[in-house]
């Protein structure tokens, strides 16, 4: 069983390497992955979304900066605390995650169109379980810490 849930974690890996390379890229995937923070968890701490990004926090700071000169995301007042800072999503970088993910999504539906019926099947048919997986609140605790 571990052998197969390592062949699985191999192929999402692989999957999300390969979509990648086919979509265009306008952006950064850290824009993208540090914008699609900002959009699931909201206005966050610099030091927070460096965390979770898993980058130091001067190398945030230097992202927080080019996503506000581009106008993908903001610095807004800490409501909690006069002193910090935080960093939310502007419309702007809600559109420019949006396109990046539909050019994905477009990218794999066409490949996945020449699959076999069966094949799209299984696909559809592990749609579920792929969601409980990414959508699990464990999963989040457990990355963010």
């Amino acid at each position: 069983m571990d052998d197969q849930l390592r062949a699985v974690a191999e192929g999402i890996e692989h999957l999300t390497m390969w979509v990648r390379r086919r979509a265009p890229q306008q952006v950064s995937t850290s824009t993208v992955t540090t914008l699609d923070s900002l959009l699931a968890r909201g206005p966050m701490r610099i030091s927070d979304l460096a965390e979770r990004e898993a980058i130091s926090q001067p190398g945030m700071t230097t992202l927080v900066n080019r996503l506000e000169a581009a106008g993908y995301a903001e610095r807004i007042a800490d409501p909690t605390d006069g002193r910090a800072t935080l960093v939310r999503i502007t419309d702007l970088g809600r559109d420019v995650l949006a396109e990046r993910h539909d050019a994905r999504a477009q990218a794999l539906l066409a490949e996945v169109k020449r699959l076999d019926p069966d094949d799209r099947a299984l696909l559809v048919a592990a749609l579920p379980a792929v969601r409980r997986l990414v959508n699990n609140p464990i999963r989040s605790e457990v990355t963010s810490s």
